[in-house]
């Protein structure tokens, strides 16, 4: 139950923004502008083995995709994360720069690290294209980037992920000649196209805090698991938001919400 009440909190306190942030028309990428000056040595302070992963731009043809494009960051976010000896800003931090034309220079010094994974996603039909690339700051020398286009399938999500973790770390090992232990691994969430899409839908929902967007992640998780009964991490969170909406609609009796969550957690 303390676990529980703990995840609760988690998803419902609001994280601190990062400071120092200007809002800017963004341009086609939403990244980094040609006219803003950039610092001198902005990353000679920063620890060498640390990096951002800035929101991946939506580029779908509709543009109607970004809960897709942050999906994919966050994930490979959270992989590079759980690597020893490399250092990776918040999701909370380096997602404040969706959209802001900044350059790389500032946007690492206001982060304190000294590399960028930048880039773009566009999904089409079935087919699925993701651009990536890794950035020195300092001198702003891309060390690493790569395309892949592939047909649609969760399959190959999750394989671009784990390749594009592990190309990161074999080019901060080899530029920064020093030892980050292991490389990244991204593990399948789920076979199905459909109910992974429904988890990333409502994992975005989650910066819009409100009593709606509270009943619409729950609604969408229900989705997802019945469609694929085996979704550990869509029931983790199925569980976190059914705890959590009495909180948000206070009509509504929290006992069954409660019993409901420790249901969810139990499968």
């Amino acid at each position: 139950m303390l676990a529980i009440g703990l995840l609760v909190a988690d998803r419902i306190l609001p994280e601190a923004a990062a400071p120092g942030t200007i809002s800017t028309p963004p341009g086609e990428s939403g990244l980094a502008s040609d006219t803003e000056p950039a610092l001198e040595n902005a990353s000679t302070a920063n620890d060498p083995a640390s990096v951002a992963v800035l929101p991946f731009s939506d580029l779908s043809p509709d543009g109607d995709q970004e809960y897709f494009s942050d999906g994919i960051s966050e994930e490979i976010l959270n992989v590079l994360a759980g690597v020893d000896g490399l250092r990776v800003a918040s999701r909370t931090s380096s997602f404040v720069f969706k959209g802001k034309r900044k350059s790389i220079p500032l946007i690492t010094e206001e982060l304190n690290v000294a590399h960028v994974l930048e880039r773009s996603v566009r999904k089409a039909g079935d087919r699925i294209r993701i651009a990536a690339q890794l950035i020195r700051a300092d001198d702003d020398a891309h060390l690493w980037s790569q395309n892949y286009d592939r047909e649609l399938s969760t399959q190959n999500l999750f394989a671009i992920q784990d390749e594009i973790a592990r190309a990161i770390v074999s080019a901060l090992r080899q530029t920064l000649n020093t030892e980050i232990a292991g490389s990244g691994e991204v593990t399948a969430r789920t076979d199905n196209l459909d109910a992974y899409e429904l988890y990333l839908r409502a994992v975005n929902a989650r910066s819009i805090m409100s009593t709606e967007s509270a009943r619409v992640r729950v609604e969408l998780l229900q989705q997802a698991v019945s469609i694929d009964p085996a979704f550990g991490d869509a029931w983790a969170e199925l569980a976190s938001d059914l705890l959590g909406l009495p909180t948000w609609d206070h009509q509504l009796d929290p006992d069954p919400y409660l019993q409901r969550g420790i249901d969810a957690v139990a499968l």
